[in-house]
């Protein structure tokens, strides 16, 4: 009996925790910047592809990389210089962060 409810607290606060984000959207320069796993939202334009799922992304701060999964995208047509809002997570990797997206808005 504990672990649903566990598993329900865990569900919440990171609803409560995406929304609270989604109201203060970080800056790239800020998410180049931040810890891993750092669950954030951005607001900007679509940058050039890059292939396999990743994408420059800008905003008036700065650029990085992205990474949005097929099954995001499926039924979408992204184009550079499309303004996006973008929810997911910061991903540290060997070369910098980039930005995982879990979900994204057309602006």
């Amino acid at each position: 009996m504990k672990k649903p409810l566990m598993i329900s607290a865990l569900v919440i606060a990171s609803s409560l925790t995406m929304a609270q984000a989604a109201s203060n959207p970080m800056t790239v320069s800020a998410a180049m910047n931040a810890s891993d796993n750092t669950q954030a939202v951005l607001q900007g334009t679509l940058g050039q592809s890059l292939g396999n799922e990743k994408y420059e992304f800008n905003d008036a701060s700065g650029s990085m990389t992205i990474e949005i999964d097929q099954d995001i995208t499926r039924h979408l047509t992204l184009s550079n210089g499309q303004a996006l809002t973008l929810y997911g997570e910061i991903d540290r990797e060997h070369h910098g962060n980039e930005f995982e997206v879990d979900y994204l808005t057309l602006n």
